[in-house]
């Protein structure tokens, strides 16, 4: 199940950005390269602007190789490279002149049924059906940038409170059976107040609704250390290094 939710996670990711942002998405064996139309910030090690980005399954020699034949190499970009033998493969990537920046766990979980309805009393959660649905749930920050247009494999939902939008999440589906879970946001006021349950509760009965039997996410770094999803249900199911290139 590792290799087949890693790869859905990467499909499901590269279907958000083309369809969001209109980014272009290659694939080379397992390597998936998304190319974006505008560049984008890295933080860590080093500052840079990248308009590249790597996802891989493949062993190291096939990654780097991937990345050569994309002519990707001269320029900046971002590696995510998956393996179950991650700290030897990956630095196979360092004697290649990478630098790690962080290590991330991708979680899922197995969906055999609806949960029990969170309390909503004073919380309701909408699905984004309309242009004004829309610019609602882009009101609060967060990853994806799904402007005014709504894709079929792509379902946002926001939760109001008191007339004001106070959390958000987004569910990726391709056929496959395994849903990405992403875009999960609750403004930090209303922290604390169950409404990451009100959302996740909304997102998976929507999976289970399309036919999903799996959900995964790629927690943050801040979700990651307080356990957020492993309440839920949410194990490791693979080990990703982010890698960028030392120098140029």
């Amino acid at each position: 199940m590792e290799h087949s939710t890693v790869r859905s996670f990467i499909q499901s990711l590269a279907h958000r950005e083309r369809a969001e942002i209109a980014a272009t998405v290659q694939d080379w064996g397992t390597t998936t390269e998304i190319r974006y139309t505008s560049p984008l910030d890295w933080p860590w090690p080093r500052q840079f602007a990248y308009t590249r980005e790597f996802f891989s399954q493949d062993s190291p020699s096939e990654s780097l190789e991937a990345i050569h034949a994309s002519a990707a190499r001269t320029e900046e970009h971002v590696v995510n490279f998956f393996s179950p033998e991650l700290d030897s493969e990956t630095a196979k990537f360092m004697e290649a002149g990478y630098v790690q920046a962080w290590v991330s766990t991708l979680l899922s979980r197995k969906l055999s049924q609806h949960w029990d309805r969170p309390p909503t009393t004073a919380v309701a959660v909408h699905e984004v059906t309309s242009p004004q649905d829309m610019v609602r749930y882009a009101s609060l920050p967060g990853i994806s940038n799904p402007g005014a247009a709504r894709d079929p494999s792509i379902h946002n939902f926001f939760a109001v409170s008191g007339g004001e939008v106070v959390a958000k999440g987004q569910l990726v589906y391709l056929p496959g059976g395994v849903g990405y879970v992403s875009d999960m946001f609750t403004k930090p006021e209303h922290r604390r107040k169950g409404l990451c349950t009100v959302i996740m509760w909304a997102i998976e009965s929507k999976a289970l609704s399309l036919g999903a039997t799996h959900a995964c996410l790629a927690p943050g770094h801040e979700p990651a250390s307080f356990g957020l999803y492993e309440k839920y249900g949410y194990t490791p199911v693979g080990v990703r290094s982010v890698l960028i290139p030392g120098r140029h």
